[in-house]
């Protein structure tokens, strides 16, 4: 009986909750130089290194896998911070649903190229800014401004920002005013892409920022959206 109960007590433990179950592993090692497989199991303290072209997906305690880019890592400190995207994407996706923005469309006049199939929407909200913004400090804003081709529109517009990858939504700014200026720095995410959408749904085309500082994290092989 005391046997069992040691057995149960052991199961119950914060080490024992804080095992997260190796769903797929792909050129990875912890740094004992171990071999990580599929199967295995590795708590918060483990640190493991995934050589290029590897991966590793772990089952944690969001209600999405965590997967890993190659990259060396501290599986606590990488769980946590996903936990934290993922409880952000929530919760910005709940804003836009109050907001009846999340399945937002808008009919747009097109304009067809001769002799193709291809078409082009001739009435979006049309940025000043075009093509990849590079922010080489966490500190460095940038500033956008867009033309509405509605010029008798009076309400507001969102500045959505996610992960170019996962596409988790990262933030939402809104604002009454054509122009706009945020850090995309602070965010921690080196790949990301913004527009604009006004409360009618008509929107910008999207845009792409790479960040590139230390604090910037590369999360290509980390998805949101992607259910368990």
């Amino acid at each position: 009986m005391k046997l069992v109960l040691i057995i149960l007590l052991i199961g119950c433990t914060p080490f024992a909750q804080a095992q997260y179950e190796v769903l797929e592993a792909k050129k990875v090692r912890n740094h004992s130089g171990e071999k990580v497989k599929k199967g295995d199991f590795l708590s918060k303290e483990d640190k493991i290194d995934i050589a290029a072209k590897g991966g590793l997906t772990l089952d944690v305690e969001s209600a999405m896998h965590m997967k890993l880019a190659p990259g060396a890592y501290v599986v606590g400190v990488e769980s946590a911070r996903h936990n934290v995207w993922y409880d952000t994407h929530l919760a910005l996706t709940k804003v836009l649903k109050q907001k009846g923005m999340i399945m937002c469309r808008f009919t747009y006049k097109t304009l067809a190229v001769p002799g193709s199939d291809r078409h082009y929407e001739i009435d979006r909200i049309e940025l000043d800014q075009k093509g990849l913004v590079r922010i080489n400090n966490d500190t460095t804003s940038l500033t956008i401004s867009w033309v509405n081709p509605n010029y008798r529109y009076k309400g507001g517009y969102h500045l959505v920002i996610r992960d170019f990858y996962n596409q988790g939504f990262i933030d939402i700014i809104e604002t009454d005013e054509e122009t706009l200026t945020f850090y995309p720095g602070k965010y921690g995410h080196k790949h990301m892409y913004y527009n604009i959408i006004a409360d009618d749904c008509r929107a910008s085309l999207r845009y792409k920022i790479e960040v590139n500082t230390p604090s910037a994290r590369i999360n290509s092989a980390t998805t949101f959206l992607d259910a368990n």
